[in-house]
């Protein structure tokens, strides 16, 4: 298929799209009549008609409509292949590695990643949802080249975003919310839900972890399933409880809040990418705006 030709299926589907040849020529900055001429050309080239007069609307024939649906992908396929050469040669990454903690809120991540995709929709994205210190080992081995998460790591700076308030909490019908006034020994009486660290090494440790009965799982999904079944308490972040109906915080008889610092951390190589860049940029202006609308308000 000549270029020419992708040209003027471009034109057809155009034309059906906006509902008649002026709208279309209008679009493309060309006469109606040189439109309604190609058409009738690749109609020949085809052997097949392709269109025809309603009144006068011009519709799709059934062969018109078959072939525009085998086209359209073709045509989308093309477009993205022209803008994926054109973001290499600006020296634009084809790819992003990140590792991201699971207690990181997505409601913060997903803006700046949807920034990224309208800045360089070509440029895809992977990201590993890890847990403690799984994301610098991630980093260290050079399988990703940013880390956005609680733990510190070694030999690279890092800019400190925010805090999460880790807080232990249950199904609001769980036995320990009845309880006004929870005790160290009350918690070590219960099962905890533990999110196992995802490091090769799994050396680091989350919060408090005394209970003698503990489920240990992979990923916070499974570990929210499993506390609002009923099946045990866990520290969380204070934002996740609160957005989740069927959760509550413990009433503890004395404060026993955890606090993790949010880190963003990345290779000099990713920071110094065009997508790169704009991905830690918009992060950070991300937990800027989270942090702004969280504040208490003066009165």
């Amino acid at each position: 298929m000549q270029m020419d030709d992708l040209r003027t299926w471009r034109w057809l589907i155009l034309v059906m799209d906006t509902g008649g040849l002026q709208a279309a020529a209008d679009q493309v900055h060309r006469t109606p009549s040189t439109l309604s001429h190609a058409i009738k050309q690749l109609e020949l080239k085809v052997g097949l008609p392709l269109v025809a007069y309603q009144g006068r609307r011009l519709i799709l024939t059934d062969v018109g409509r078959l072939l525009t649906q085998r086209i359209r992908p073709v045509l989308r396929d093309l477009d993205g292949a022209q803008a994926l050469v054109a973001q290499l040669v600006r020296g634009v990454e084809p790819l992003l590695a990140v590792a991201i903690d699971q207690i990181i809120p997505m409601a913060v991540i997903a803006p700046a990643l949807l920034i990224l995709a309208q800045k360089y929709p070509q440029t895809r994205v992977e990201l590993y949802e890890t847990v403690l210190g799984g994301g610098p080992s991630l980093l260290h081995s050079g399988a990703v080249g940013l880390y956005l998460g609680t733990q510190p790591v070694a030999g690279l700076p890092a800019r400190r975003l925010d805090r999460l308030h880790l807080v232990p909490s249950a199904a609001k019908t769980h036995p320990l919310v009845l309880i006004d006034g929870v005790t160290e020994a009350d918690l070590r009486a219960h099962r905890q839900i533990v999110i196992r660290d995802s490091a090769p090494s799994r050396m680091a440790n989350g919060s408090w972890l005394s209970a003698e009965q503990r489920f240990t799982v992979d990923h916070l999904h499974t570990a929210l399933g499993l506390i609002e079944a009923g099946m045990g308490f866990a520290w969380l972040p204070q934002t996740l409880v609160q957005s989740h109906p069927g959760l509550a915080m413990l009433t503890l008889a004395e404060p026993m809040t955890d606090e993790a610092p949010i880190h963003l951390v990345s290779q000099a190589a990713f920071a110094a990418g065009a997508a790169g860049a704009v991905l830690i940029e918009a992060i950070t202006a991300q937990f800027a705006v989270n942090k702004a609308g969280s504040a208490p308000q003066n009165k």
